[in-house]
């Protein structure tokens, strides 16, 4: 039986105006992921990896194409649906992992599931800070933690809510080589526990070859895989 599709997307072009130039960003996109696989995407800084990663959240729109996501067109929603769309459906996770400085742990990660109403923001927040090891550092605030602490909260924050979809942008991109390899254990055990999918955008090969699929892209196309 063939697996859902996570993510379609067709013909996806997204240029940028600057000045009197148009610049093209990424240019005649064809992707798909399945419900449950996991897909890195590679290529050298400028090929538009983290442009493509956010237009597929919807924090963008693309200058022409379509993209589904979870089987609903997000091209075609006004931002405030985009937004819910995210509520429900996906998790992100950053390199800078972008954690409010005066929330603790606890409150980071009570926060995505507190701003969509769910139930019982705290326990849930509880249960997947224990999941991450940080079951003692529930009152730590960020500046209080390491950065594979941090990036643990972070992760524990994108798992909120249950996301059909985690997004994750470098990852390990601020993080040392032990640390990272930490951190990619911890995120590919979470992803196998909770069924999602995952796409990452990564310069580490190492990373990307845990995945189940690897992608390249270069000034701004999506190569084939090499045989």
């Amino acid at each position: 039986m063939t697996s859902p599709l996570m993510i379609e997307v067709r013909d996806l072009t997204h240029r940028l105006q600057w000045g009197t130039q148009t610049l093209t960003i990424l240019e005649g996109i064809q992707l798909d992921v399945k419900a449950g696989e996991s897909l890195a995407l590679l290529g050298a800084s400028g090929s538009g990896k983290s442009t493509l990663l956010g237009l597929l959240a919807g924090l963008d729109l693309p200058s022409s194409g379509s993209i589904r996501l979870a089987g609903q067109e997000i091209t075609q929603l006004d931002e405030e649906a985009r937004a819910a769309l995210r509520a429900r459906q996906l998790g992100f996770i950053f390199q800078s992992f972008l954690l409010l400085p005066s929330f603790t742990a606890l409150e980071n990660v009570m926060l995505p599931a507190e701003l969509a109403g769910l139930a019982d923001p705290e326990g849930a927040a509880r249960a997947l800070l224990a999941e991450v090891g940080l079951a003692q550092r529930l009152d730590h605030l960020p500046s209080q933690l390491s950065g594979g602490e941090q990036q643990r909260v972070a992760i524990a924050r994108a798992f909120m809510g249950q996301p059909a979809l985690l997004l994750a942008d470098e990852p390990t991109g601020n993080l040392d080589s032990q640390t990272g390899q930490h951190i990619t254990d911890l995120l590919f055990e979470l992803n196998r526990r909770h069924g999602t999918s995952l796409v990452i955008v990564t310069h580490d090969e190492a990373l990307a070859a845990r995945c189940g699929r690897q992608l390249r892209l270069s000034a701004g196309r999506l190569l084939e895989p090499q045989a």
